[in-house]
């Protein structure tokens, strides 16, 4: 590896820093257990079963029950996870499982248990613990068969020590559904709907199989599931789906529950050997020394190419950890060839740590853009709530999306939904008022606070068991699903399990909900308002689940067409209209949302959380987002981009661009602490979404946000403060003009030739110039003439013209957004 001048210029990166980056005196177990999640092993169903092999607790009575993973982004129904202090202050995790906080003792792997749980007990903590700095948490979910938690609430007692064993060395198995899928193979794969196969013939939770015999060059699965290729007994790469079959090499591929498995074991150098329709992975101590190696060869590359592009970055920082990162891999391949099984696994998993630093220290961080976080409240008093915004803070977001209206509730004590008759408060915050605290306290540390709301979704069976308060004190004002017709009392959705919704066309419960929006804009400086669950229920198939066919729907209808819409079908001419008059519901009520704002709170922003993609969001739910682009009903879209790649978040933002051009701001949303992405995708999908033409990304969401992930961000992306966009257009460009002028001046010795440096600078003075006097249209001039005069000299370093276009395209955006909005 060459040697990396330590003295190079770069940008200071600030105090932000997470405890997550030392605490090497660990134990061994400990060590390694934060490095790799641990296998979705299923616990014994009796007695006289044989005992759990693998990652797994042992009580104090003998009990024993397997550990389902370490350190999850959420826990799926039935799981029985570890949560160590690398994961964060507490587990985030809801009241309905159960929890039992335990402390290191001197003896390797036993705890002592200070504190024990569950939603079977009278007690106040089943969950969201906090995690000792010197020991871990042991949580129970629901949903499981055996449920786990009653090995927490039988077994589990405090002051009892409790062993955990097997969290690192260890080999898992599991069953394939089908190789190489076809129609005929594997019929649960095929969409009763077309009889057609889903894609790559993989079905909902299955583990598939795909070798040369396929006879296709990629596996053609979606992205909504994890896959990793395989060359001869050793997994190379990971990653979402439609993942290339080499001639002389295999994939794997998981949905669902077995591609949380996949995950969870297959790690980079993992053994993999098939035999029998079972799938054998083997975690060894090659196997960390393998994965550290990646990581130091792929930071390596990441220091060459900032390096080489002129990046600013802390890279005096990145050749730093790069170095340390070097040191412990020589120690960690002599402790292999010395036979140290044990000191090779933490040499090892201490280089991939320092490479892994290295790596993110080598991304952009850019000074004016969204950052935004959801964050669903779980917090009761001020200090809780300052500590949160604290972690929110030093990982670098500038705005918080709040969940302040979910479910029917509102956070915050609320005297319209007592003059409804429908419950005040969410209960376990009644005698507070959280929404004043947490508008305070992010202002204070200079984070925007948008209340997030949801509109027409009022209630879910497995928080209330029934409709919700809203539903509950107004049950006329239910959305009707077509199979729900002639049923008397509210219904949940049959495609959204549980939820309940009120109906989009009715006017009592649409004036409701603006009532409460205005009270939350009236009464709270808030920033804005962001509307989620802004459609109707998903609507398909529609001889079913086609919604809403409410008394009032159907009359409101036939009035204006004639037809009751029970009657239509889609072959019918007026099906269109029906659909038409349904996206009408919702766009209206957008419109007067703009208005109420504009009349009780001109400086606040409204921004919603939209489907990307019409083919979803407009024709199962009827959600025309471009048309209130078009109208200037919001000003800014964070479009839910689902995938678990970098490529689909890029290919769902250039969608979005494409249809709003340059009439709004975006903020795409990834999903990388929900879906628990390594820190390495979170990093690449928020870069990704950036040079795809978002003006920020917002994550989804705080209570799934891994402490290794916020520091992630803390060291990448989000390194340097910045401004949002929005809060200011004109203020936004001429700071990141200046930057970017900063930035050519500072390349001008090697990915800039000195005349065109000078010649570019002077185009963007200009431009600066043109905005201070307020003449934003002859800005955009001057940064098109600048982007011709990068797309016209070769000379210039391809990697840092692709960025300067990339953000010379944005600021003309910006610049004729400002012309639009003054006209």
């Amino acid at each position: 590896m060459r040697t990396r001048p330590i003295s190079l210029a770069h940008q200071a990166i600030g105090s932000r820093r997470f405890a997550w980056l030392g605490a090497r005196s660990a134990t061994l177990a400990m060590a390694l257990a934060m490095a790799l999640l641990v296998p979705l092993v299923a616990a014994p169903a009796d007695a006289s079963a044989a005992p759990p092999t693998g990652p797994r607790a042992t009580a104090a009575d003998g009990s024993v029950q397997s550990i389902g993973a370490i350190d999850p982004s959420s826990r799926t129904s039935g799981l029985f996870a570890l949560y160590t202090p690398d994961f964060g202050a507490q587990t985030k995790t809801n009241s309905f499982g159960g929890e039992a906080v335990l402390q290191k003792t001197e003896t390797a792997g036993s705890y002592l248990v200070l504190d024990v749980c569950t939603a079977f007990t009278s007690c106040s903590n089943p969950g969201n613990n906090k995690i000792p700095t010197n020991g871990v948490v042991l949580s129970a979910s629901p949903g499981g068969t055996p449920d786990v938690r009653l090995f927490l609430r039988d077994h589990v007692r405090v002051g009892d020590l409790v062993t955990i064993a097997d969290l690192t060395l260890r080999t898992v198995t599991s069953p394939l559904d089908a190789t190489d899928p076809t129609a005929a193979t594997n019929p649960a794969a095929v969409d009763p709907g077309t009889g057609n196969c889903y894609p790559g013939c993989r079905g909902t939770e299955q583990l598939i199989l795909y070798t040369p015999a396929f006879g296709q060059t990629t596996t053609g699965t979606n992205d909504f599931g994890f896959e990793v290729s395989v060359s001869g007994d050793r997994v190379i790469a990971r990653g979402g789906g439609n993942r290339a079959i080499t001639a002389d090499g295999i994939v794997l591929s998981g949905h669902g529950g077995r591609g949380a498995w996949l995950s969870s074991n297959a790690v980079l150098g993992a053994r993999v050997s098939i035999s029998g329709g079972i799938v054998t992975l083997t975690i060894d101590a090659d196997t960390y020394l393998y994965g550290a190696e990646q990581a130091f060869a792929e930071a390596d590359r990441a220091i060459t190419g900032a390096t080489d592009s002129c990046l600013i970055a802390d890279l005096p920082g990145a050749s730093s950890a790069a170095t340390e990162a070097e040191t412990q891999l020589a120690k960690a391949s002599a402790a292999i060839a010395a036979g140290d099984q044990d000191g090779a696994m933490v040499w090892a998993v201490a280089a991939k740590e320092s490479a892994n630093l290295a790596l993110y220290r080598t991304a952009e961080s850019l000074p004016v853009e969204g950052r935004g976080l959801w964050v669903r409240p779980t917090e009761t008093t001020p200090e809780q709530i300052s500590a949160t915004l604290d972690a929110i803070d030093t990982s670098g977001f500038n705005m918080v999306f709040l969940e302040t209206v979910w479910q029917g509730f509102t956070i915050y004590p609320s005297a319209v939904a007592a003059e409804y008759g429908i419950a005040p408060q969410r209960p376990e915050m009644v005698g507070f008022d959280p929404l004043k605290v947490w508008v305070e306290e992010s202002h204070r540390r200079g984070i925007e606070l948008h209340p997030w709301v949801h509109t027409f979704f009022v209630g879910v069976d497995s928080a209330s068991d029934g409709p919700g308060p809203v539903l509950t004190a107004h049950p006329e004002w239910a959305a009707v699903e077509r199979e729900d017709v002639g049923k008397v009392g509210p219904q949940p959705s049959s495609q959204e399990a549980g939820y309940y919704f009120v109906d989009p066309s009715m006017p009592e419960p649409r004036q409701y909900v603006k009532t409460l929006f205005e009270e939350i804009l009236t009464d709270y400086d808030v920033d804005g308002l962001h509307l989620d669950y802004i459609r109707y229920p998903v609507s398909e198939p529609w001889e079913t689940a086609s919604f809403s066919y409410s008394d009032h729907a159907r009359k409101a209808f036939a009035a204006e067409h004639g037809i009751d819409p029970y009657a239509l079908t889609p072959a019918d001419a007026l099906w269109k209209a029906w659909d038409a008059w349904r996206e009408a519901q919702v766009t209206s009520f957008v419109a007067e949302v703009r208005d109420l704002q504009r009349r009780v709170a001109p400086d606040a922003e409204i921004s919603a959380a939209v489907f990307p993609n019409p083919a979803d969001g407009l024709a199962k739910k009827f959600q025309n987002w471009a048309d209130w682009v078009k109208a200037g009903y919001v000003d800014v879209l964070t479009g839910m981009s689902f995938g678990t790649t970098a490529e689909s978040v890029a290919e769902e933002t250039a969608l979005m661009r494409g249809i709003v051009g340059t009439d709004n701001l975006l903020y795409t949303a990834t999903y990388g602490p929900f879906r628990g992405s390594t820190p390495d995708v979170l990093l690449a999908q928020v870069q990704a979404v950036r040079d795809a033409g978002s003006d920020g990304a917002a994550l989804f969401a705080y209570n799934q946000l891994s402490a290794p992930q916020a520091g992630a961000l803390t060291e990448g992306v989000f390194r340097t403060d910045a401004r949002t966009p929005h809060s200011d257009l004109i203020a936004a460009v001429r700071e990141a003009g200046a930057w970017s002028g900063r930035t050519i001046t500072a390349a001008s010795e090697g990915c800039v030739p000195q005349k065109i440096a000078k010649d570019l600078v002077k185009n963007l003075t200009a431009a600066d110039r043109w905005l201070r006097t307020d003449k934003p249209a002859r800005a955009m001039t001057e940064y098109a003439t600048a982007a011709e005069l990068v797309r016209t000299t070769r000379s210039l370093q391809p990697a840092f013209a692709d960025r300067l276009l990339r953000d010379l395209a944005t600021y003309g955006r910006w610049s004729e957004q400002i012309v639009k909005r003054g006209s």
